[in-house]
């Protein structure tokens, strides 16, 4: 198969899951919500803070951490009670986001593998 005939092929799956992950998102709004702040949180986690934003924050980036954490508490909670409320389980939940989570990283891997076959020609 050609290259061009390849980067099509690629770019054809790389949209087919692109609509799969928007249907997925339509399907399951809250589960997309909750993994997109799950995703957010756990990259804010994985993230150290530099000397510099130590300089600068100081005291008060315990402020923000303890706040941080109250907001947090407060998402969690509200996210929950929100589940209750539409009567979705928080396994039904997990299983929603997990699914999602599973489509995006689909729609990076072939993403990634379209881009690198382009750049390769």
């Amino acid at each position: 198969m050609s290259s061009s005939k390849s980067r099509v092929g690629d770019d054809n799956m790389a949209r087919a899951v692109a609509q799969r992950a928007v249907q997925n998102v339509d399907t399951y709004p809250v589960a997309a919500l909750v993994g997109g702040l799950a995703v957010g949180a756990v990259l804010g986690a994985l993230l150290p803070t530099t000397r510099k934003e130590e300089e600068l924050l100081g005291p008060l980036g315990e402020t923000v951490s303890g706040r941080a954490r109250e907001a947090v508490a407060a998402a969690r909670d509200a996210g929950q009670a929100k589940l209750d409320e539409m009567g979705i389980s928080r396994d039904a939940a997990g299983k929603q986001v997990g699914k999602l989570i599973e489509t995006l990283a689909e729609v990076a891997e072939t993403a990634g593998s379209a881009a690198a076959d382009a750049v390769r020609g």
